[in-house]
């Protein structure tokens, strides 16, 4: 008698379950991904020589365009108190406004670390980059007090977000 009763029983459960569950009509899978919206260019104003404001101002004059890349870009030497200006360009695909972060650093290791860094100061600069171009920059003067070093490496990197 138990054995009549516990077959309408499990059906009344199964039926419960996919109501319980609720009853899928449909289903979309997206297959998405992400895409980087940043190109970037550097460009150095000032090479050869001290920089003068009124040469560029804000960098969008210059033809001096160079990524990251490229098998030339700008080194030597500079001598103390003499000014130079450091360009990016950020090219962004995107719709939508992204924060940004430029950041200079020394890498450790190569040269004489602590000169270097007296030499060189490490900065950070950001904003928003709006889609199309995005130029800023920043001069720096390499202090006075700066010990005669060769061979420092500065990382420059752009991060967004």
């Amino acid at each position: 008698m138990n054995k009549k009763l516990m077959i309408p029983l499990l059906g009344v459960f199964a039926v419960s379950l996919i109501v319980a569950g609720g009853l899928v009509i449909n289903t979309l899978t997206l297959n998405v991904g992400v895409a980087e919206p940043f190109t970037v260019q550097y460009a150095v104003l000032g090479d050869s020589g001290d920089y003068n404001v009124g040469e560029d101002g804000t960098c969008t004059e210059t033809s001096a365009w160079f990524s990251s890349g490229d098998s030339s870009v700008p080194g030597g030497v500079i001598y103390p108190e003499e000014t130079r200006k450091f360009c990016v360009k950020i090219n962004n695909v995107g719709e939508s406004p992204i924060d940004y972060s430029v950041t200079s650093k020394i890498k450790e290791g190569i040269g004489n670390y602590a000169d270097c860094a007296v030499a060189f100061p490490e900065t950070t600069i950001s904003g928003t980059a709006n889609n199309g171009e995005t130029i800023t920059g920043q001069e720096f003067t390499v202090p006075g007090n700066a010990p005669v070093v060769g061979g420092c490496e500065i990382e420059i990197s752009v991060a967004r977000g």
